[in-house]
């Protein structure tokens, strides 16, 4: 031990240094995940800036070389591991580079087509819905997802299922034609 120091891994040191690695908890936003973030830590009495990459997820850890407290008495500091806790979105999943989320489709356009709005983290952007789209369709913008970690300019899709919503409280005159497309539809 005091000629090789000790083994990585067997208990938080380094192999060949006295210096003891260290770890905290950061917490971020999809948004922030995204396109990367840096975080502010109190490290030993003064502050240091941390840089978390595009493309973490929950449960990557961020190693910051040199930046733990060195162990009492002895020269050098061993790395900061950041593990990495990504926020619950409201309206997108992550399914590794990939982003699910619900797409509300009123009847008309499931039935005639259009334009629609779709959220991305970066903003809406339009996609195009064919005539005759069925709820839990679901339609696949690439690139709109997250970065990969490893090659941030690669970015997973965005899956978007249609769910369609049925009118409510129809007027007098809504009503009428729909009672008229059911008796073609019989007819």
């Amino acid at each position: 031990d005091d000629i090789f120091g000790r083994v990585a891994g067997s208990d938080g040191y380094r192999a060949g240094s006295r210096a003891q690695d260290t770890e905290t908890d950061v917490t971020i936003s999809m948004e922030e995940a995204l396109s990367g973030t840096t975080r502010v830590l109190e490290r030993g009495g003064r502050r240091i800036r941390v840089t978390i990459p595009p493309g973490v997820k929950t449960g990557s850890k961020v190693r910051i070389a040199g930046e733990a407290y060195p162990r009492s008495g002895e020269g050098g500091s061993g790395n900061l591991y950041l593990n990495v806790t990504v926020k619950p979105h409201p309206i997108f999943e992550r399914e590794g580079d990939d982003l699910r989320c619900t797409l509300d489709v009123d009847l008309y356009t499931a039935v005639l087509g259009g334009e629609l709005p779709v959220p991305t983290l970066s903003g809406d952007v339009s996609l195009r819905i064919p005539p005759g789209t069925q709820s839990g369709q679901t339609f696949r913008l690439r690139g709109k997802g997250m970065p990969n970690t490893r090659a941030p300019s690669q970015r997973g899709s965005l899956l978007a299922t249609v769910e369609i919503r049925i009118p409510e409280n129809l007027s007098s005159r809504e009503r009428g034609l729909f009672e008229e497309l059911a008796h073609i539809k019989e007819g």
